[in-house]
């Protein structure tokens, strides 16, 4: 159908999984997302490699302590799941040390000035010199940007998409 747009919106790991979806999306916002976690410059993913691996062995040892912390950095505090499935989330953090190919649909990627989690830095490695791929920043907000700043990204969609 003609009259059919098809969005795709993710947060940060989630933007990964619908560019490796194999959906064929019209355009896709990226909150926070990325297609290669550690990034592309070798120093700058080194470090982010061996970070993701101490996370990785956190998770390990104590599933819960680890989303906790990851939660509260986050500025997640009040979202903190009940009982971490283990194994689920090491082999999604595992799936993180890969880069994906870009699928190539239209995209606005917003980030955020203050997120460690996925910095602009790692927005800019990943989406910098695209075609047909926006970079927005936003203020002021750490990894939580699509609850902190929801009338702000909604706003910027709307600039992009009509």
């Amino acid at each position: 159908d003609k009259d059919t747009c098809l969005i795709g919106i993710g947060h940060s790991l989630g933007f990964q999984k619908l560019n490796n979806s194999g959906i064929k999306f019209d355009f896709l916002v990226g909150l926070q997302g990325f297609i290669n976690f550690c990034g592309n410059d070798p120093r700058r993913r080194k470090i982010r490699l061996r970070n993701l691996d101490r996370i990785i062995s956190t998770f390990k040892i104590d599933a819960a302590g680890a989303m906790k912390s990851f939660c509260d950095s986050c500025g997640y505090s009040d979202q903190i799941p009940r009982n971490p499935k283990t194994s689920y989330l090491v082999a999604e953090l595992e799936s993180m040390k890969k880069s994906y190919p870009y699928c190539g649909s239209p995209a606005l990627i917003i980030g955020s000035d203050e997120d460690t989690t996925v910095p602009m830095s790692i927005i800019k490695d990943n989406f910098q010199g695209m075609k047909n791929v926006i970079i927005e920043e936003i203020k002021g907000v750490s990894h939580s940007l699509g609850f902190a700043k929801a009338d702000e990204i909604v706003e910027k969609i709307k600039k992009v998409c009509g």
